[in-house]
């Protein structure tokens, strides 16, 4: 009896345990529970669906830049009234009511007022007081009501309003050239921005596969390892392999957030919107490989081989012929054009200060001096109206219009160099413009067909390395040329639509740095490849 209860001891305090330990885990449960269903209950945000053409529209009313070339033309109509306004009548009104605490005049008229009064002791019919005199009664009033009305109109400046108003209107036209090439920069870092999302995703997805790939084969190693028919060397090699490829996929992803982070930034869009690009980084499949003719020598025709594909030829002749390269064409051009234009203006008005200046001017009043604060009726106000004409000539002004004139002088100079260079910038940016574009044609030709025998070659070499025939180096220098070959046709798809863009929006873009505006995704876009 003793030793049974013994025996039970044991088994009820392992009971006990359980049911201790158990508790705590059932009331973990119970409490995530409700939390568990909510999240899954919860509907997590659906990407926003978005096109290039989509997120052109969105950028164009969204741009900062857009908004202030716009500002830019908005003042430059407002400078336009401004100078328009000079031709005009200038017709202004006051009314000003005034009331006097001390005044000579009344004080004047008391005291020869109480002068008269002492000295005509004997009768006051010979003697006026001054107070009666109206003349007094309008200079010593305690209150005065002055309505004017005042016009006056220029007749002649020399030439100066016109100037100026030319001057603006050709400031304003200028202006209006900024709104277009703004709004062209705009599509064209969009368009920047959008395929070097898609590049970024893309390369990221290369990574993804390289790394999968290097998985696979460690795990091939570590099979092959485990029935002793691979060194242990071997298994090491392929370990540090694939560890060597999640940096480079850590890195991928990066750029890619990175990316798209700018692409938020242009379509001002929140930084926690996720976007579904739907637009592929090629507009139109990848035409066939020309057949290679067959090889029957060694000997290497320089000029054969060096030659450029007659359907790049073609393809960049069309896109050319197809936008106006001229350098007068160009938005910069023309701005540089205006500014000639208006500094030419601005040197004649700048002339016309040596010319004399004539203006009319007239001024309508009605006075009234009541006797308490306000007048009683319209007959209380007395009229006053004059007109003047007005003729003003500069004899000396100690050198100031003469140094003004060589400066407007200065200012033309300027402006003619400044057109210069912008011609000579606008040629040299449409022929690296056209150089670019062929680049970029000859590399996505180039790409053709190279990643689909990449992709074949690394399937043989996993096949022979799997039956043992080829080694581990085999393979991994087979996988870096199949990552190399993916990632330099997304890298030549996107240069591709990105060079055409910018020769189709050339006329209106601003001149680039030596032609680096469509310059190639920078080193934070590319993913590194190494063994």
């Amino acid at each position: 009896m003793i030793a049974s209860s013994r025996a039970r001891t044991p088994r009820s305090a392992l009971s006990s345990l359980i049911r201790a330990a158990a508790l705590p885990a059932a009331c973990t449960l119970w409490l995530a529970l409700p939390a568990a269903l909510s999240a899954q209950s919860a509907p997590s945000a659906a990407p926003r669906a978005l096109s290039l053409s989509d997120a052109l529209a969105l950028a164009k009313g969204t741009s900062e830049n857009v908004a202030l070339a716009r500002a830019g033309e908005q003042r430059a109509r407002g400078q336009v009234g401004q100078r328009r306004s000079a031709l005009l009548p200038q017709v202004s009104t006051s009314l000003n009511w005034q009331k006097q605490l001390q005044n000579q005049f009344a004080a004047i008229s008391e005291r020869s007022g109480s002068g008269n009064s002492g000295a005509n002791t004997g009768g006051g019919s010979d003697t006026t007081s001054l107070a009666d005199n109206p003349i007094t009664r309008i200079f010593a009033s305690q209150y005065n009501l002055n309505f004017g009305l005042t016009a006056s109109q220029p007749l002649y400046t020399g030439g100066r309003i016109m100037s100026d108003l030319r001057a603006a209107k050709t400031a304003r036209e200028s202006a209006e050239i900024g709104i277009t090439s703004a709004e062209a920069q705009v599509q064209l870092d969009v368009t920047q921005a959008y395929y070097d999302a898609l590049l970024t995703e893309r390369l990221s997805t290369i990574a993804d596969s390289a790394f999968v790939q290097a998985e696979r084969t460690l795990r091939q190693v570590q099979l092959t390892r485990n029935v002793g028919s691979t060194s242990e060397f071997e298994l090491i090699r392929a370990r540090v392999t694939r560890d060597n490829q999640r940096p480079q996929l850590l890195q991928a992803r990066t750029n890619r957030e990175t990316a798209l982070l700018r692409l938020r930034q242009l379509l001002d869009l929140p930084a926690t919107q996720l976007l579904m690009l739907t637009d592929s980084i090629a507009e139109t499949p990848a035409p066939a490989a020309l057949p290679s003719a067959p090889i029957t020598s060694v000997t290497v025709d320089v000029a054969q081989v060096l030659a450029l594909d007659p359907r790049v030829q073609s393809n960049v002749a069309s896109v050319v012929a197809a936008t106006d390269t001229t350098a007068r064409a160009r938005a910069a051009v023309r701005q540089a054009l205006k500014s000639v234009e208006v500094a030419q203006l601005q040197l004649k008005s700048t002339k016309s200060q040596r010319l004399p200046q004539l203006s009319v001017s007239t001024n309508y009043q009605r006075l009234a001096y009541p006797v308490n604060a306000l007048p009683r009726s319209l007959g209380d106000f007395f009229p006053n109206w004059t007109v003047g004409i007005g003729l003003s000539y500069p004899l000396f002004t100690g050198g100031r219009i003469r140094s003004e004139i060589v400066a407007a002088e200065a200012g033309v100079i300027e402006a003619r160099q400044r057109l210069k260079l912008a011609e000579e910038g606008a040629t040299l940016d449409a022929r690296l413009g056209a150089l670019q574009l062929t680049e970029a044609e000859t590399n996505w030709q180039a790409s053709i067909g190279t990643a689909e025998q990449a992709q074949r070659a690394y399937e043989i070499a996993e096949v022979r390395f799997r039956e043992g025939i080829s080694t581990q180096l085999e393979l991994s220098e087979t996988r870096v040329q199949l990552q190399q070959a993916l990632a330099n046709r997304a890298r030549a798809a996107r240069d591709l639509q990105v060079a055409r863009k910018r020769l189709e929006l050339l006329p209106y873009l601003p001149l680039s740095q030596a032609g680096s505006a469509s310059a190639a995704p920078s080193a934070s876009t590319n993913s590194g490849i190494s063994r």
